[in-house]
């Protein structure tokens, strides 16, 4: 059973690594044969290396910045699971800004997300 706040800093850690760019280090939160599934897009992207890595390729390519913030967080340590809300600012290349709410769902094995379910409020920003 793993301890709640290592769940949190590790949710908490990918997110720095989005808001970094760091995509290599992002894609080190899942396993190799992970499911991220954006929910409110009815999209679904299978395997790290693969669907998963162009989705977040997309996604850099897509935005100036993002930035993560006002987490809040509910972890399930028998389960190994963490459900997040948290808001997401975006700078577009046109100059545009977005405030997006979202929730993600994070399942993991052996330390790393397994399936990830994720909600956007209003159009689907990860271009998956």
């Amino acid at each position: 059973m793993r301890d709640r706040r290592a769940s949190i800093e590790q949710v908490e850690a990918y997110f720095r690594a989005l808001d970094e760019r760091r995509l290599d280090e992002v894609l080190a939160h899942f396993n190799g044969d992970a499911v991220f599934t954006v929910q409110s897009a009815f999209i679904t992207c299978e395997g790290r290396e693969t669907g998963i890595r162009r989705t977040f390729e997309d996604y850099l390519e897509n935005w100036v910045a993002g930035v993560h913030t006002d987490f809040e967080h509910i972890v399930d340590p028998v389960a190994d699971a963490i459900s997040s809300r948290f808001r997401v600012e975006l700078d577009g290349h046109d100059g545009t800004h977005q405030t997006k709410q979202s929730v993600n769902h994070f399942y993991l094995r052996d330390g790393r997300f397994q399936r990830v379910s994720v909600w956007i409020s209003g159009d689907n920003v990860l271009a998956a």
